[in-house]
């Protein structure tokens, strides 16, 4: 796209706009937006199937780690959060003087 004369590829916050400058002519509708092509039932499993093959799944040992670690914060963060509400809630009594 060649660019206009007297237009600037500057959006009005000051960035460059990355290449993404648009004819403001051109309307994008339903009606002329690509169209997908659309697969029946048994190709979109296929494919499916396909794109599972191509992850790196993580091991077992690697999977327990990651679950022991995350159980552990959890704990440590239920923590936190126990003291940090319980002296609060002293806090709050002793100027309330209940």
């Amino acid at each position: 796209m060649a660019k206009k004369p007297g237009k600037s590829t500057k959006s009005s916050s000051g960035k460059a706009n990355k290449g993404r400058e648009r004819d403001p002519d051109i309307k994008v509708t339903q009606e002329n937006a690509p169209r997908k092509k659309s697969v029946g039932p048994v190709q979109f499993w296929n494919q499916v199937i396909s794109e599972g093959k191509k992850v790196t799944w993580t091991s077992r040992n690697e999977t327990f780690a990651s679950t022991i670690m995350v159980l552990i914060m959890v704990v440590i963060m239920s923590l936190f959060f126990l003291l940090v509400d319980q002296l609060l809630r002293i806090v709050v009594q002793f100027i309330l003087g209940l």
